[in-house]
């Protein structure tokens, strides 16, 4: 269930998520953007799923920030045990003190390459979510496809974007995913 709701939510903003005469080169982009980060990402999931005591979800998450954006990011908590995944995009709702007015939202367009992901646009109380069942061992690529697509089409992140992770399981990336020089 998991896998096909990402698989079409992907499609649809892979397509979907830049005007008519800029889809020519949003393929280039959007895949050398999965090529330089899939593989980190799906590591740290692997790890984060895998890691700690397994009857707990505490520290069960991975975020992804995009330093050059004002607060972008996207995070994602394995709950319930590991049966669902729970992941939300920022919307800038934490960005000013509480009790103080809005100073950031996103554009529209971003707000609405999010929503065709189909996190929830509601950002009066909080973060942009999507929540997931995780039945058995879940498809980390598709998970890392959706959080790398949130990235790339809600906060502008391209592949020569350095990209931070906060994951207390997954501190860095194996070597698998270090490209040999």
């Amino acid at each position: 269930m998991l896998y096909a709701l990402l698989v079409a939510a992907f499609a649809t903003a892979t397509v979907m998520a830049q005007p008519l005469a800029a889809r020519a080169e949003t393929p280039s982009s959007v895949d050398a953007f999965l090529s330089a980060y899939r593989c980190p990402v799906v590591d740290r999931l692997e790890q984060v799923y895998a890691g700690g005591d397994q009857r707990s979800d505490f520290n069960r998450y991975i975020a992804v920030t995009v330093p050059e954006h004002p607060h972008g990011y996207v995070q994602c908590i394995f709950g319930q045990h590991r049966t669902k995944l729970l992941c939300e995009a920022s919307s800038g709702y934490y960005y000013s003190k509480r009790g103080e007015p809005r100073t950031f939202r996103l554009q529209p367009e971003a707000l609405a390459a999010l929503a065709r992901l189909g996190f929830s646009s509601d950002d009066t109380a909080g973060n942009f979510q999507r929540e997931f069942d995780v039945a058995g061992v879940p498809d980390f690529k598709t998970i890392a496809d959706f959080m790398l697509m949130a990235l790339h089409n809600g906060y502008g992140a391209r592949a020569e974007t350095r990209l931070r992770f906060n994951a207390p399981f997954a501190r860095t990336t194996r070597s698998k995913c270090v490209p040999l020089s």
